[in-house]
């Protein structure tokens, strides 16, 4: 019987002279992918999400209290205590408050031309609940909300209309009903709408003037990730009603929008795991096919060492260790190179790694390389220990 280390010494430098590289690269590969999207794949799908609510705001549920619906039901709002319930809900990233309607005034663009310019009541989580672009000035503030100051922004289109430019925009004042606003800023974004043509106000100040029906009466809810928003768009009507009297609640999401991203991402996935797989089928049959053409190469070695005492089980061994070095090779080469790929991976999308997962995964990688290295090289290494001495030495 040989020795083990004799073995793989052995088929290591077999390994070596029939430069097998291609197959080793194949597996490594596959194992690389399979190490990245296991410990990665979460976070991944989670910064994609957020970044996909550019794309039509899945992530941002909207909440509102539909008592106008039902003549004789007195207007409610949304009470301090339930904001502060759904921002500890898991899965919620942030909650902002919104007097529901707005409110529109005449005023003067460039010469003698009136726009006609709807604001909204926000808090100072709009603007990252919704992605804005600050375009030029500032961004709302706690103190706004708190201070019930004077001030406004305007969107983009808005600004245009009544300036010409953004930046002339900042720094001007506006006449809304009786009173004198400053526009404290500009913004933009993807998400805004329609409403990038109207102004925004704090929701404090249009409360104290009775604008919009004068109530907070509308949330905007952002979730962490889009996979988040059909549970909390279940959980939402309940915890309201656990803190407050809502007998009348409707919640709206972007649900096409969001079936949409499902469906994307489900046929991305099948399509990375179908990459994977089709990686490692191809450095198996790798491993098939180079060893088969090794026993074939070498058939008169076969049938010398059967001759001088060389029992089946040793052929069957060396043959199935060269596929086995090969495999392994690959998936320790995919594992390196896995580790390093989910910490640069981690240090983009500024989330940590979960080490134990990466170390199950590597472990995992090791066995089902080598898994792929007997199923390769099983059958050509039987075929070599089943062979006859004498066919074998006559063999050309």
């Amino acid at each position: 019987m040989i020795a083990k280390s004799d073995l793989f010494r052995i088929s290591l430098r077999q390994v070596v002279r029939q430069r097998g590289f291609g197959v080793i690269f194949s597996i490594a590969l596959g194992i690389t992918a399979f190490i990245v999207l296991a410990v990665l794949g979460r976070e991944i799908r989670y910064k994609v999400g957020q970044d996909m609510v550019l794309m039509g705001g899945v992530n941002v549920i909207q909440v509102r209290m539909d008592d106008e619906q039902y003549p004789g039901q007195p207007l409610r709002e949304f009470l301090p205590e339930t904001v502060d319930a759904l921002r500890s809900l898991p899965g919620v990233l942030m909650v902002g408050r919104n007097v529901r309607h707005s409110v529109g005034f005449a005023l003067r663009g460039g010469g003698e031309r009136i726009v006609q310019t709807a604001f909204i009541g926000i808090d100072e989580f709009f603007a990252d609940i919704y992605s804005l672009d600050l375009v030029c000035g500032r961004l709302f503030e706690a103190a706004d909300t708190k201070g019930h100051p004077r001030v406004c922004m305007l969107g983009r289109e808005a600004a245009i209309n009544l300036f010409g430019q953004e930046r002339e925009a900042v720094g001007k004042l506006l006449f809304l009903g009786q009173d004198v606003f400053e526009v404290v800023g500009v913004v933009s974004g993807v998400m805004l709408g329609s409403w990038g043509q109207g102004g925004f106000l704090p929701y404090s100040t249009m409360i104290d003037r009775n604008w919009g029906t004068g109530k907070l009466a509308r949330l905007f809810i952002r979730a962490i990730g889009w996979e988040d928003v059909p549970h909390l768009v279940s959980v939402i009507p309940q915890t309201i009603r656990a803190h407050q009297n809502a007998p009348h609640i409707a919640v709206r999401t972007q649900e096409d929008q969001l079936k949409r991203i499902k469906t994307t991402f489900l046929w991305v996935e099948i399509l990375l795991w179908l990459g994977i797989a089709a990686s490692l089928m191809l450095g198996g049959f790798g491993i098939w096919y180079g060893t088969f053409a090794a026993v074939r190469a070498r058939t008169r070695e076969v049938g010398l060492k059967k001759a001088m005492g060389g029992s089946d089980a040793d052929i069957l061994a060396q043959f199935l260790a060269e596929a086995l070095c090969k495999s392994v090779a690959g998936g320790v080469l995919g594992i390196l190179l896995g580790i390093t790929l989910v910490e640069t991976g981690a240090l983009l999308l500024g989330t940590g790694v979960s080490y134990p997962l990466l170390t199950v995964s590597s472990f995992g990688s090791i066995i089902f390389s080598a898994l792929i290295g007997i199923a390769g090289g099983l059958f050509p290494a039987l075929q070599a220990s089943r062979m006859d001495v004498v066919t074998a030495l006559r063999f050309e």
